[in-house]
């Protein structure tokens, strides 16, 4: 009676209408709260509390710890801080509870650097409760004498996300319970006591890998900041008023100071959207990184399930499976560490190498053969836009199996399967390769001219030091962090151990293939593995590894494989059914005993509540977003010498500039008798166009000195002149190449026919247990 259509209709409408109330009711009563402080407001505060009127503060004031705003008082809600300043030296500023509070008188316990090129600087933060706080500036431990700090103006005004971040929760709330209880009727009442279990176990298994992130602070990892500028420069160059203005973002423009990268093009960050989305309706850059890294583990629990219960059509074995690999040692450590591209990879492993089971295993000419392109798509696309490193391992490791398993390969139904995946793969994509590859072939960054100099290489051992040395050794093997974990190590000598008693089933002799690719792939994660041999051998096998960088990172090939064939072995009746509950409980039990045990050696001191903490990291002299390598940086970039400044060739004149992220708006006039150039501080990528904004008449543009944006003004020239970054039309048609791929394949899913299929498919599979 309560799950009938009416009924669901109504209680959406209410659902809907309460939602629409609440926003109208919270956006009628914003007060829109502003607090302004002058020069002359501001006070000095000593190591006791105390405060004095003043707004000056140097290394003479030997009693003085902070210049400080007057106290003022917050409703809970979200708020720009704006201040202005002048200082010399490393200065940090935040804000601080006005009373004593234990020694955590830091609100949030967040504090940022100042950057040294800046004279003021406009944030967003979250206010939790009405208690007075002060807005500070303190210069640091390393100050010297001339190092000083003076506070002109300081303003905090109420953002009108306060009540969106309030209408998105009550909507998500209402949203989450309709699923759970949809969820509950729709599949759960209809299940019987093993599948209930199962999902009981792998939703329990997903909230504790997720622990960590379930209080204050970050694990500072060694990609951290790499990837919080990301979504930060993904959301900002996403609001209206910032970045290219086009969708999707392939430069992000808050990188270098405002110079703009192009980690979009090379980094795929479509799943990044979603916390760029929840960073616009107010949740802070660590709530929105902590909320994309528990949809990692989430995600790579039940994926993993769907994949090898694929393999198995057994919900036990899966549910073991799923468990051990999404709980192993080098997933959860590559997570935790903030290597967040390698993590949102795996979450698409088990797919693929469900795909090549069932290509290899599975009868030809069955409805279900035809089907398997879907997984090898799915999987490939999602690594392809999580992690391009991970995609090329993954690759590489399929090229061999096909290699191996060249007589299947050739069957008329396993070419068409491949050719299929590779075909819908290649078109998703499109609207990403597309860029990619033509960044790559015409655009000189220091990621291809990398890769084109290794020519000619004398000392192979010092050339691939870096990849050799995390080459693991037996003992790192049981001990290490990136490896498979006691688990599934476990799994392989049981595997091992069973073999002379192991019976002559379908199952086994598919196990007997994935056991040798497994032991493969675990030892060319370790030191037995010729690595400078083979690289001797191949200059194809020397990019190859340079370009991985790291040998641990094959190690999660490993992971993958090393689950496929614990859950084959589980389904190979070496114990009966009873004895096989009880050793799957303890690997189960053992993964997250491994986990609980890492957990306590992480430290969550790194905060990041904005994104103007990126903004202090250095990186050769400039301040701003980390780019580590610089991988995607044209080559001949010196980011140390990146300025802000707009360089005109005499005689131009320049005037009127007005800059929106990365475009800008210019009165220019040329009174020379040939065209003279004008250097953005810009940096320069395949797209950037120059025009008259009365004639759009097109001017030259091309890479100038040190990367930047050059524009040559035609003699004579009097006029305004527009730059800005405009993608070339191919790009657009391969988008909507890829999203009308998108749509196809969601309507070739969604059929009624291929519904009513795999529902009835279950249910024939739990029937089949039951008797």
């Amino acid at each position: 009676m309560i799950y009938c259509r009416r009924n669901v209709v109504l209680l959406l409408l209410f659902e809907i209408a309460a939602v629409v109330l609440y926003g109208l009711i919270s956006a009628a009563t914003f007060s829109g709260q502003e607090i302004s402080f002058s020069e002359s407001d501001m006070q000095v505060q000593n190591k006791d509390n105390d405060v004095t009127e003043g707004n000056y503060l140097d290394v003479s004031f030997e009693n003085a710890k902070a210049v400080v705003t007057p106290a003022f008082q917050l409703t809970e809600g979200v708020y720009y801080i704006e201040a202005a300043y002048v200082r010399h030296g490393i200065v940090k500023a935040g804000l601080v509870y006005d009373s004593p509070r234990n020694g955590k008188e830091l609100v949030d316990q967040d504090e940022f650097e100042l950057n040294p090129d800046k004279d003021n600087i406009s944030y967003r933060v979250k206010i939790h409760d009405d208690s007075k706080i002060r807005f500070k500036l303190r210069l640091t431990g390393d100050a010297v004498d001339g190092d000083y700090i003076q506070l002109l103006q300081v303003r905090i005004v109420a953002s009108k996300v306060t009540f969106v971040y309030r209408i998105f929760w009550l909507a998500a709330v209402l949203i989450l319970a309709d699923l759970l209880v949809w969820g509950y009727m729709r599949y759960y009442t209809g299940w019987n006591a093993e599948r209930k279990i199962v999902f009981l176990v792998l939703a329990a298994t997903a909230f504790f890998l997720g622990l960590p992130l379930y209080q204050s602070g970050l694990s500072a990892g060694s990609d951290l900041t790499f990837h919080l500028a990301r979504l930060e420069g993904l959301y900002r160059s996403l609001k209206s008023a910032e970045g290219s203005g086009h969708f999707p973002v392939r430069i992000q423009s808050g990188w270098l100071d405002g110079y703009g990268y192009a980690v979009s093009v090379f980094y795929g960050d479509i799943f990044l959207y979603f916390p760029a989305m929840l960073r616009a309706v107010g949740f802070t850059l660590e709530e929105a990184y902590k909320a994309y890294v528990e949809c990692v583990n989430i995600a790579t629990v039940f994926i993993a399930f769907y994949a090898f219960r694929r393999i198995t059509r057994d919900d036990i074995a899966a549910m073991a499976g799923s468990v051990l690999y999404a709980g192993c040692a080098q997933r959860v450590a590559i997570t935790y560490r903030a290597m967040l591209g390698s993590a949102s990879g795996m979450v698409f492993y088990p797919l693929i190498v469900a795909g090549f089971y069932l290509l290899f295993t599975e009868d030809v000419e069955s409805k279900e053969y035809k089907r398997i392109w879907v997984l090898l798509t799915t999987g490939f696309t999602g690594i392809l836009m999580t992690h391009m490193l991970s995609c090329l391992m993954v690759g590489v490791y399929c090229v061999l199996l096909c290699i191996v398993m060249l007589k299947k390969v050739l069957r008329r139904n396993t070419l068409l399967e491949l050719t299929k995946a590779a075909g819908m793969a290649v078109l998703w994509n499109l609207w990403f390769l597309v860029p990619l590859l033509q960044y790559m072939l015409t655009e000189k960054l220091k990621i291809n001219s990398r890769i084109a100099d290794e020519t000619q290489i004398e000392d192979y051992y010092a050339t691939l030091e870096d990849f050799t040395q995390e080459g693991r050794n037996l003992y790192q093997l049981f001990t290490d962090q990136n490896t498979l974990g006691f688990a599934l190590i476990l799994v392989l000598v049981l595997y091992l151990v069973t073999i002379p008693v192991q019976k002559r089933l379908r199952q086994t002799k598919h196990g007997r293939v994935v056991a040798c690719f497994t032991l493969f792939a675990i030892v060319v994660c370790t030191d037995l593995f010729p690595v400078v041999e083979l690289a001797k051998r191949s200059m194809l096998l020397t990019k190859f590894f340079r370009t991985i960088q790291y040998q641990y990172r094959l190690m999660s090939v490993a992971v993958a494989l090393a689950a496929c064939l614990a859950v084959v072995f589980f389904t190979m009746e070496v114990f009966d059914r009873k004895k096989l509950y009880y050793l799957i409980g303890i690997l189960c039990f053992i993964t997250l005993y491994q986990n609980f045990q890492y957990d306590k050696t992480l430290t969550y001191d790194a905060v990041y509540l904005d994104g103007i903490a990126l903004e202090s990291r250095t990186d050769h002299g400039i301040y701003s977003y980390k780019v580590g390598n610089g991988e995607y940086l044209p080559v001949m970039t010196e980011t140390s010498r990146l300025t802000q400044e707009l360089e005109a060739a005499e005689p131009l004149t320049v005037s009127l500039v007005e800059r929106k992220g990365l475009s800008f708006d210019i009165q220019v006039e040329n009174p020379a008798s040939e065209e003279r150039e004008i250097l953005f501080p810009v940096l320069y990528y395949g797209g950037y166009q120059a025009r008259d904004l009365d004639s759009h008449v097109k001017f030259k543009t091309s890479v100038g000195d040190n990367g930047r944006v050059a524009v040559m003004i035609p003699k004579g020239y009097q006029g305004a002149v527009h730059l800005g970054f405009c993608e070339p039309w191919w790009w657009r048609i391969a988008e909507a190449v890829s999203a009308v791929t998108l749509i196809l394949m969601v309507v070739w899913a969604c059929r009624p026919g291929i519904v009513r299929q795999k529902i009835g498919k279950i249910r024939e599979d739990q029937g089949r247990k039951e008797r």
